[in-house]
């Protein structure tokens, strides 16, 4: 699922996931019939240099990749990012069926009907789901991929003054779904439909899979830096004791009665978050009913269609470290959630000698080992 590539193959990249709290590097090896971490690890973003999927000072950003890649021992210079945020937009769209090199010069024009940019100022590409998709009154389905080209120019522009050489510029979501569910699910995953729930620090990325095959995609804004500055606020304390507080001193609850049992303090911190958590809890029920809605067959099939609903809701990112938010989850939107560790299962693997790493951070390792993933995933496809 490889989008909004311009550059050449590299059969190894080292994965480059650039967030507005964190930067985080991954570095794959093959393993026989599977692939394991060779390498990983994180740095703080300087901060307020990612401003809305923009990265605003290249050189900052650029001098702590090359640190972290420096502290690694990474050498392999060939290296895949993403884009992502409110403005980048990935849609399941219907189309005429034409030819290939047709589409790729009227999806120019069909993205104007999505995007809020100008479409000169962008960066536009496409994906056929699958030709036999093509239905008999001449449609076929397309993925629509759009991103502010200055999203997509930085990126380029700090990787090259990292001393890198970008392989791709991919899109986040596809990146989630290859290393939770193409490579890093467990049995069985690539024939659900799950819910793809990365929270971030800025935002928290909502990805409906049907079979192994993106649907839909929503952005929303509750995310890590809200959960933080609840905290804060609440208890008169610094972004940096609010942010231990919220991933190591406290539990979510689902009862004022397990609240009853905890510090002051917690119980201080728990109710802070509670508003956001019952709007992220209203915004992820929201995209699972939606994706219902568009499930649905005409009326007169209904009766013939099995229930389209989601199967699980799988959780990532750094924000997922609250302790309880997957219970808190799954006790409000009534769907199984998991946090899954994807190097445990699927044909992703690691040394034991990180297993204490990944125990804490494999959550925040689900984007960066997509993007590393990317050129095997492609050979695989072509083996």
């Amino acid at each position: 699922m490889g989008l909004l590539s311009k550059w050449n193959r590299s059969s190894e990249a080292i994965g480059i996931d650039i967030g507005s709290h964190n930067i985080k590097a991954v570095e794959l090896q093959p393993a026989g019939d599977s692939v394991s971490l060779h390498k990983a690890g994180a740095r703080p973003t300087p901060r307020d240099t990612v401003r809305g999927g923009v990265i605003a000072d290249p050189l900052s950003v650029a001098e702590t990749i090359s640190s972290l890649l420096e502290t690694l021992s990474v050498d392999n210079t060939s290296v895949v990012a993403a884009v992502s945020g409110p403005t980048v937009v990935v849609r399941q769209v219907q189309l005429p069926a034409m030819p290939e090199k047709r589409l790729r010069k009227s999806i120019q024009w069909e993205a104007r009907n999505y995007i809020s940019f100008p479409v000169e100022d962008s960066v536009i590409e496409f994906q056929l789901i699958d030709e036999e998709t093509s239905d008999d009154m001449g449609k076929m389905d397309v993925i629509l991929c759009a991103c502010p080209r200055e999203i997509v120019d930085s990126r380029v522009e700090t990787l090259e003054l990292a001393g890198l050489e970008p392989v791709a510029i991919e899109i986040e979501p596809f990146a989630t779904i290859r290393s939770l569910v193409e490579w890093g699910g467990g049995s069985g995953l690539g024939h659900q439909t799950l819910a793809l729930v990365g929270i971030g620090a800025a935002y928290t990325d909502i990805n409906i899979v049907k079979n192994g095959h993106f649907v839909l995609s929503r952005v929303i804004h509750i995310a890590g830096n809200a959960f933080t500055e609840a905290v804060s606020s609440a208890l008169s304390i610094d972004v940096e004791e609010a942010t231990r507080i919220k991933e190591t001193g406290m539990q979510l609850v689902t009862s004022e009665e397990e609240r009853a049992t905890q510090d002051p303090m917690a119980q201080q911190a728990s109710r802070a978050l509670e508003p956001l958590l019952e709007e992220l809890t209203r915004e992820v029920t929201r995209s699972l009913a939606y994706y219902d809605y568009q499930q649905q067959a005409p009326e007169a099939e209904v009766a013939e269609v099995e229930s389209p609903g989601v199967n699980q809701i799988m959780l990532s990112g750094g924000s997922v470290r609250m302790a309880g938010i997957d219970d808190y989850l799954k006790t409000h939107v009534n769907v199984p959630v998991e946090i899954p560790n994807i190097f445990v299962s699927g044909r992703l693997s690691a040394p034991a000698s990180t297993n204490e790493y990944l125990s804490e951070h494999a959550c925040e390792l689900v984007i960066g080992t997509g993007l590393a993933l990317r050129e095997y995933s492609l050979a695989d496809h072509e083996a």
